[in-house]
């Protein structure tokens, strides 16, 4: 999922140069790896005057531009846990043009036991003043096993959940209204994949 969120962050220029630590330490709301890293579960390994610590992503993103990083700390490292069998990734957004800021963008990440959702994060881009974690929507669809029905309720509940800001993309109505359609198309690809590794 890193590589196919990579493909589509920015023009190959900027894209070759970038880093994902870097774009993760940013805090751009509109930025696609925070919400990437949210969904994978993943951790930033930070340094500083004072040593080494490490910090979940879900909780290092706390507003607009605003991080978990102190002014005198860095990133150094990115840890990222694997997949294990039966689990599947979405990600999906809207954007006006290759390499561009999403209107709207959902990454899902879930486990399969069987047909039950064994567990799920769903988080989601540019519906708020950071990235962040559909926590409402994710309790919806964990322990069932999800058909259509679930899939349009946590779709809008995640509605509910966003404060996104007007601008050049879309109104708040349009962009919380793609959030959901993103997240719709990024559980269903999430369930698909869990399917496939499974087998």
């Amino acid at each position: 999922m890193i590589v196919e969120a990579a493909k589509l962050i920015a023009d190959p220029q900027i894209g070759n140069r970038g880093t994902i630590g870097g774009d993760i330490a940013h805090g751009d709301p509109g930025n696609d790896h925070p919400a990437v890293m949210l969904a994978l579960g993943a951790r930033f390994v930070i340094r500083g005057p004072q040593g080494e610590r490490t910090i979940p992503a879900n909780g290092f993103f706390l507003g607009t531009y605003m991080t978990g990083l102190e002014p005198d700390e860095i990133m150094v490292a990115v840890i990222v846990p694997s997949l294990t069998p039966g689990t599947g990734y979405g990600f999906n957004k809207l954007k006006r043009k290759t390499g561009d800021f999403a209107t709207a963008g959902s990454t899902v990440v879930l486990g399969l036991r069987g047909e039950i959702c064994d567990g799920i994060r769903i988080a989601l881009t540019n519906v708020g003043p950071c990235a962040f974690r559909a926590d409402e929507a994710e309790s919806l669809l964990k322990g069932e096993v999800i058909d259509d029905a679930l899939i349009e309720e946590a779709a809008q509940n995640v509605m509910e959940t966003c404060e996104p800001a007007e601008d050049l993309r879309g109104d708040v109505t349009y962009k919380t209204h793609m959030a959901a359609e993103m997240t719709r198309r990024s559980i269903r690809d999430a369930l698909s994949g869990a399917r496939r590794s499974a087998e």
